[in-house]
C-alpha cells in the first residue's frame, strides 16, 4: 500500500506536468493506493482551479471508479498524529503533507510523491519503518498507460 500526495495525484491527471509519465507508471505499478480524503479535496480543488470544473469531476469520478484506490477518511487519532507532525514541522511541512505521513506511520506505507519535503520527511522519520517510495525513481514502474 501507498499513501498519495497532490503532486502525485495532480502529475498524475496533467499530462503536461513534467512528472505525468513517472505518475502513470507508479500508479500502474501500485498494488493499493490510499488517498487520504484531505489529499483528494485538495486535488480536486487544484485541478478545478487551474483546469476548470469538468476535469476536476472527471479525475473524481475516474478515482472513486478504481479498484486500487481507496479513499478514507482519518480517524481522530490519525489527525492527533497528523497534527503533531505539522507543529513539529513549524512551517516547513504543510498540513496535507502531514496528513499524508501520519496515514504512512499508520499504515507502515510509502508515499506517492513527487513533493521532496515529504519523500525526505518520511525516510528522516521512518529509518526503516517505512519504505519510501519515489515514482521519480528509474527502477520504478512501466506497463501500460493509465
Amino acid at each position: 500500500m501507498q499513501v498519495a500526495d497532490t503532486s502525485f495525484l495532480y502529475a498524475l491527471f496533467s499530462n503536461t506536468d513534467v512528472f505525468h509519465g513517472r505518475a502513470r507508471k507508479a500508479a500502474l505499478a501500485a498494488d493499493t493506493i490510499l488517498v487520504p480524503s484531505e489529499i483528494f479535496s485538495e486535488t480536486l480543488s487544484l485541478i478545478q482551479y487551474r483546469r476548470g470544473f469538468g476535469p476536476a469531476r472527471e479525475a473524481g469520478t475516474w478515482l472513486r471508479a478504481q479498484r486500487k484506490v481507496q479513499i478514507l477518511g482519518a480517524s481522530s487519532s490519525l489527525l492527533n498524529q497528523a497534527w503533531g507532525v505539522f507543529r513539529s514541522a513549524r512551517g516547513r511541512l504543510s498540513y496535507p503533507d502531514a496528513v499524508v505521513l501520519a496515514w504512512c506511520r499508520e499504515r507502515r506505507a510509502s508515499p506517492l510523491a513527487f513533493d521532496q519535503v515529504i519523500l525526505r520527511r518520511a525516510k528522516k522519520s521512518a529509518r526503516g519503518t517505512v519504505n519510501v517510495h519515489n515514482p521519480g525513481s528509474p527502477s520504478e514502474g512501466g506497463g501500460r498507460s493509465w
